[in-house]
Formats: C-alpha cells, sequence, structure tokens
C-alpha cells in the first residue's frame, strides 16, 4: 500500500489547534515550547499556559537566551517561520509514520481525508489510540473506505457514522477538535459525521 505524507487539510487542523508562536513559551505544564507546542526541553520549567494562547507564556527575552546557551540551541526567540515549519514536519512524523503502518482490510485503503484525520487524532493523542477498541473497529470495516465499498443502504450509512463517532470520542475536554477530525474523516465518504463525539 502507497505511503501517505500530512495533507494541507490535516496539517492546518492540527495547527489550528496546537496555537503558535515564534517566540518560546510556556506549555500547560510549563515547558519552554514553540512554533505549533514544539517542546523545546523538559529539563526547566517555566510559566503554565493555561489559556492556550502562548502569548500568556511567553519567556522574557533573557530567559529565553539563556535556555538557548545553556541547550547549545543554536537559536534562540523568535524563531523563523521556516524553522517553525520544520519544527512541525519534524513533530508530525512519528504520527504520520503509526498511520501508514496501520493494517487495513484487504482491497481498502485511506482516502487524503481519512489518513489527515487519524494523523491529527494521534498526534494529539499518542499512537496507542490507534489500538483502542473503538478506532479499531472503525478500521475493521471494509465500508468505511471509499474506495472498497458499493452502494452503502441508510443502515449501513448510519452505522459508519456510529463507528467514527466513536473512534473520534477521546478526551472530553477537546470535544470541539475532536469533531473537526471526524468530520474530515468523513470528507468525501458515503456517510456523514451526524453523530458528534460523545452522544453515542
Amino acid at each position: 500500500m502507497a505511503k501517505f505524507s500530512l495533507g494541507t487539510d490535516g496539517a492546518n487542523l492540527i495547527k489550528k489547534h496546537e496555537g503558535f508562536s515564534l517566540k518560546f513559551y510556556g506549555d500547560p505544564y510549563g515547558y519552554p515550547t514553540v512554533g505549533w507546542g514544539h517542546l523545546i526541553t523538559k529539563k526547566k520549567v517555566y510559566k503554565k499556559n493555561k489559556t492556550g494562547n502562548p502569548n500568556d507564556s511567553l519567556l522574557t527575552q533573557a530567559e529565553a537566551d539563556a535556555l538557548s546557551k545553556s541547550l547549545k540551541l543554536g537559536y534562540t526567540s523568535p524563531i523563523s517561520q521556516a524553522r517553525a515549519e520544520a519544527f512541525f514536519a519534524e513533530d508530525t512524523a512519528d504520527a504520520v509514520e503509526a498511520v501508514n503502518e496501520l493494517k487495513l482490510p484487504k482491497g481498502c485503503q485511506f482516502t487524503q481525508s481519512q489518513f489527515d484525520a487519524l494523523v491529527s487524532l494521534t498526534f494529539n493523542a499518542g499512537p496507542g489510540v490507534l489500538e483502542s477498541d473503538d478506532v479499531e473497529a472503525m478500521l475493521a470495516h471494509k465500508n468505511i473506505y471509499q474506495f472498497f465499498a458499493g452502494p452503502l443502504t441508510p443502515e449501513d450509512s448510519d452505522y459508519c457514522s456510529r463507528l467514527v463517532s466513536k473512534a473520534f470520542s477521546y478526551d472530553k475536554n477537546l470535544k470541539a477538535r475532536r469533531n473537526e477530525e471526524a468530520t474530515l474523516f468523513c470528507k468525501g465518504a458515503k456517510y456523514t459525521h451526524k453523530y458528534p463525539v460523545y452522544t453515542l
């Protein structure tokens, strides 16, 4: 099966929910971060980001310079847009690989939208989410894949919608993100994301 790369829709969804800053900032645990949630190190802790807005937990220039020097980073705050994009590609690579390594039913393959949605979920929740019962049930159902499925009855379509909703019901604190991922997963499919996450 051909390997996928992260598409524009998937990258945009991840970036939208990760927050962004070219300046060093503290993540929710106070660890120094930059770009779209790129962790610089877990050796130091600064102001915790409790709002999701990186500007609320920026390191001072002196803190950023001292951190850069102590870790021999070769860069300091602010970074360039190009470096931020490079970090994003590095940081999403493991999620891309994990989704590419999934074993699908014989004759089935992802659409780009399905792949992107699963990469976003995996990037946020970790590769273990792909082994959850609900995700595995969705992936094992052949009607999920548009290149395999023939015409779907209303009952078939409804069942697929239910499988997707359950598969993306992960972390009640992130319902908005999960619903966007599920909607992206269903893009161009013969079923829709008509059951918001956690409603089944």
